[in-house]
């Protein structure tokens, strides 16, 4: 089910733009990327080009990765299961209609090192790109920290916790967590809804 759900939302050719931030915010790169996400004997293949080099990555499979968790709008997180503060690796994606939004957040047992921030829309949408050099505001309370990469789309970053929210022109905001409980183990995705709203289209 979940499989068929993340497939429904997220197959066909996104075409994107990767912005690599460091633990401060600031950009240190971007290039633009093409992805395509389809099913082929009976797996997932998803192949991932970036427009400056030319390379091109793939990952493919069949079941649902160890530590994906995919909700009933085709939202989807991946890591880690059990957490380990030693090397963490989050990836939050939202998808909606004919755009995606997605995060990856990397850190270790000194805390966050980088973000990359991800725009993604199908080919012949056309989106702005964020100003150049992209410089994030960030607000630290302790552990936890509220990242605003656009008026639009920001990120909360705790000590076992991540979550990706990206507000539509209806005034509600589309959101997935990831989070973890305190022995480590990935609990099950909260609601989706931010401040009791959500778009559910």
């Amino acid at each position: 089910m979940s499989r068929r759900i993340l497939l429904q939302h997220n197959s066909g050719e996104w075409h994107g733009l990767f912005i690599r931030l460091d633990q401060n915010g600031i950009e240190q790169t971007r290039f633009a990327t093409v992805l395509h996400v389809q099913e082929d004997s009976d797996h997932v293949v998803a192949a991932l080009t970036d427009c400056t080099t030319g390379q091109t990555r793939s990952m493919r499979f069949k079941d649902l990765p160890t530590g994906m968790q995919v909700n009933p709008d085709g939202h989807w997180s991946l890591g880690p299961d059990p957490f380990t503060a030693w090397n963490w690796n989050y990836e939050l994606c939202l998808a909606h209609g004919q755009q995606r939004r997605r995060l990856i957040v990397r850190g270790n047992s000194t805390g966050l090192q980088s973000v990359v921030m991800v725009q993604e829309a199908r080919a012949g949408v056309q989106l702005i790109d964020p100003v150049l050099p992209l410089n994030c505001w960030i607000e630290r309370q302790g552990s936890h920290q509220l990242w605003s990469f656009q008026p639009d789309l920001r990120m909360e970053l705790d000590a076992r916790s991540c979550s990706l929210q990206w507000l539509q022109s209806s005034g509600n905001w589309l959101s997935i967590k990831r989070h973890y409980g305190e022995d480590g183990a990935l609990l099950a995705l909260p609601s989706s809804a931010v401040a009791g709203a959500i778009d559910q289209a």
